[in-house]
């Protein structure tokens, strides 16, 4: 897998965020924080190792936080982790 398939998850994801609904004030601080961070990383342009891990360490507490409310997002989120750890970041 390569970081251009990642960029491709990350915008999915992106745009899954962006459409949740029904959110509390700490889901959507959690959210919002994401969507900003997965933009930054998008709109680089050049890769930084750092960023990719640093998004997983907080896609990782967000899967935490959301799983029960917020299903169908935190799938993509695990999707996401799953290719950061594959890619060894």
């Amino acid at each position: 897998m390569d970081r251009q398939e990642l960029n491709d998850k990350l915008k999915i994801l992106h745009t899954e965020l962006q459409q949740v609904e029904s959110l509390d004030n700490s889901e959507r601080v959690i959210l919002e924080s994401l969507v900003r961070d997965i933009r930054e990383i998008l709109e680089k342009d050049h890769d930084e190792t750092h960023s990719y891990s640093g998004l997983g360490d907080r896609l990782k507490d967000a899967v935490a936080q959301l799983e029960a409310s917020h299903p169908r997002a935190t799938i993509s989120m695990r999707e996401v982790i799953d290719q950061i750890a594959y890619m060894g970041i």
